[in-house]
């Protein structure tokens, strides 16, 4: 990858050439040290030359970050570091039970038209035996369709995000519905103990969670133990001093030749374990204690819809920095926004046009420009800041 780099991507050829090193000075993982660590803001001023123009095609996909900095940022991946992605992910799924068993996903996805009022609110995609189920239009309305649905479906692996399959357990709580998954698997938001709980109670279950980010450079996957494991052979990863007794994770790539990110910084966390024990499960990959990863949160429609997602909403926005979406009533929402001074009544009506696209034509937006949005306990942006009951039981008159 080092050489790759070196010999392809222009930031890196720059890089090297200025702190006067040689693809061989950095041949080992003590080594990467050397170099100096990446970040968000790095990469979107270098987004073109961190491209290698040899290996961008039309099987390259990009996807953005989750906005650590309140906006989002792009990245490439090739054919290769996607097929890896999947293959990480299926061999974690498969040694915590599930071989191919009929499932349910709550992704944070618009299956279908968000104008959309009436059922079905899911899409059947037979290739993986999967009813995926639109996470926008769950609300107490319309949990009826849902369960229904899900009966019908009989599905035995539940795959969501840790928000989705909370409301998710609560709605099927509130109408009196019980049922059993042989398994749920979190992923994308951090996974909060209570939340955890909430939902192995519900359902009558095991939750095995997966951490990944956008950036694709590090992964860490729970095994049927319960333990938290580095994927040593998705990436190389580093565990930085940060907070009190966390790290952060800094990730190297090794399998995307298309845009190689090198000790990328992710601005997210965990704890780790004073020693290295073995593990009952026989992976040799390290553990760790705890992630702390990312703001567990959502916004609440005036229709009862959750929306867990909101980094996608400014994109196309200018003159803005920062953005974060507060809550203290259903319906509404305020965005609280650092600018360059230059956002202008243009600017406002795009952002709030996109708001409402996003959310609810219906939501009340008011936006509010900042010199400052402070960051979370572990030093990290968080995007939705609800200060509504939101692990209350939801509630017809939510509705």
């Amino acid at each position: 990858m080092v050489r790759h780099c070196t010999s392809h991507v222009p930031y890196y050829i720059d890089l090297f050439k200025r702190l006067g090193l040689r693809p061989e000075d950095v041949a080992t993982q003590q080594d990467l040290q050397k170099l100096p660590l990446l970040d968000s803001k790095l990469v979107r001023e270098n987004f073109d030359r961190l491209i290698s123009p040899q290996h961008r095609n039309w099987l390259c996909h990009t996807g953005t970050t989750s906005g650590t900095t309140g906006l989002p940022s792009k990245f490439l991946r090739d054919f290769n570091a996607i097929n890896f992605e999947h293959a990480a992910i299926w061999r974690n799924w498969h040694n915590a039970g599930d071989d191919g068993k009929r499932r349910i996903s709550l992704r944070g996805d618009i299956i279908v038209p968000s104008a959309q009022k009436q059922p079905p609110f899911w899409r059947y995609n037979p290739a993986d035996q999967e009813l995926q189920m639109s996470s926008y239009h769950l609300s107490p309305g319309s949990a009826p369709h849902y369960i229904d649905k899900l009966l019908e479906f009989r599905p035995q692996i539940l795959y969501c995000g840790p928000s989705m399959g909370h409301v998710l357990a609560k709605l099927f709580r509130l109408n009196r519905v019980d049922y059993t998954f042989d398994a749920v698997f979190t992923s994308s938001e951090s996974l909060a103990q209570p939340v955890r709980e909430f939902i192995e109670q519900t359902f009558h279950t095991r939750v095995v969670d997966w951490y990944g980010q956008s950036e694709r450079v590090a992964a860490i996957g729970q095994c049927h133990c319960g333990a938290y494991h580095v994927q040593e052979d998705y990436s190389i990863v580093e565990f930085l001093p940060a907070h009190g007794n966390t790290t952060e994770i800094v990730g190297t790539q090794l399998h995307n030749y298309v845009m190689p990110l090198l000790r990328y910084r992710t601005a997210d966390y965990v704890e780790m374990p004073k020693v290295q024990r073995p593990c009952a499960c026989g992976s040799q990959f390290r553990t760790v204690d705890r992630i702390i990863g990312r703001y567990y949160g959502y916004l609440i429609t005036p229709e009862g819809y959750h929306i867990a997602i909101t980094a996608h909403i400014p994109t196309g926005v200018d003159n803005m920095i920062e953005a974060q979406f507060h809550q203290e009533r259903q319906g509404e929402v305020i965005v609280k926004l650092v600018t360059n001074g230059r956002f202008g009544p243009d600017d406002a009506a795009k952002l709030i046009a996109s708001v409402k696209s996003h959310t609810s034509p219906d939501m009340q937006v008011r936006l509010e420009e900042v010199p400052h949005i402070p960051r979370g306990p572990n030093g990290k942006f968080i995007n939705i800041v609800n200060r509504m009951t939101a692990n209350a039981p939801i509630t017809r008159e939510a509705a």
